[in-house]
């Protein structure tokens, strides 16, 4: 259940989760954050600084969160539900950002999250530009034919091989950016596994994957498992960093530009490697 109660919007607030954090950036709002989670704190994010941390996925620290009083704590799915309770007891409520399937479901957490601390007139305003952004490049391959779409394979783990499926986040940037995704083809959904045999011989023009899995092309372009497939053989491997295709937040659209330029350099000018 994610239904929140307040009397009021939140104006004080625990974020325990960096993609949410980043929302928040976005609409204007981190003078209402006094806690996050202790892995941005660990992890240096730009927006932790200055903050020590109150838990993470395995477990929360109830004192200091019942020290800080917050009205909210807005969290993602999963986590230590033994923990959230005892937060619940404190009268404390608990929104949790739902596992995002596509480029929608950001619109409509942002939407969400402004409304839970009274911005929801920042909330329109930045999905507004975020559409706009989106449509921009969108409307550049929405009338391609599936034959002028290359396909692709995004890699989420290396060994063994695991993808993104159709109900993915990262699949809707795909197929946004006018490509198509091998592994939703096969109409797989979630974070599957994927046999290199059905790489090999599904063959895809282009493998992306996220900068945390490969530091630069050569990884996989030297991975003899992937010598015979096309996207290795033609140079067409990109790395993107992990932050925008893996958040799904406003900074997607760095995501959608990324994504277009590597799978349609014909259209979109410089290509990103």
């Amino acid at each position: 259940e994610n239904i929140v109660k307040l009397a009021a919007p939140a104006d004080k607030i625990i974020v325990l989760a960096p993609s949410v954090l980043e929302i928040i950036n976005g609409l204007g709002a981190m003078e209402l954050v006094v806690e996050v989670d202790n892995w941005s704190v660990m992890m240096a994010e730009p927006l932790a600084e200055g903050f020590e941390g109150v838990g993470d996925s395995y477990g929360l620290n109830i004192e200091k969160i019942a020290e800080l009083d917050p009205d909210i704590l807005i969290t993602i799915t999963g986590g230590p539900e033994d923990d959230y309770q005892k937060v619940r007891e404190l009268g404390i409520e608990i929104y949790r950002v739902i596992d995002i399937k596509g480029i929608e479901g950001v619109y409509d957490e942002i939407a969400n999250i402004s409304k839970i601390i009274g911005f929801e007139d920042k909330g329109k305003e930045l999905v507004s530009e975020l559409k706009k952004g989106v449509d921009e490049i969108y409307n550049q391959i929405k009338d391609l034919s599936d034959e002028d779409k290359p396909r692709v394979f995004y890699e989420v783990w290396n060994d063994p091989l695991f993808s993104a499926g159709a109900d993915t986040f990262i699949n809707d940037l795909i197929e946004k950016s006018g490509g198509v995704n091998i592994v939703a083809e096969d109409n797989l959904t979630g974070w599957p596994e994927y046999s290199l045999e059905k790489l090999i011989e599904k063959n895809p023009d282009i493998i992306i994957a996220p900068m945390s899995l490969a530091a630069d092309p050569t990884v996989i372009m030297d991975d003899e498992r992937f010598s015979s497939i096309d996207a290795v053989t033609s140079g067409k491997v990109y790395v993107i960093p992990d932050n925008p295709i893996s958040r799904p937040n406003q900074n997607l659209i760095k995501a959608l530009q990324m994504l277009s330029k590597a799978i349609h350099p014909e259209i979109f000018d410089e290509l990103a490697h």
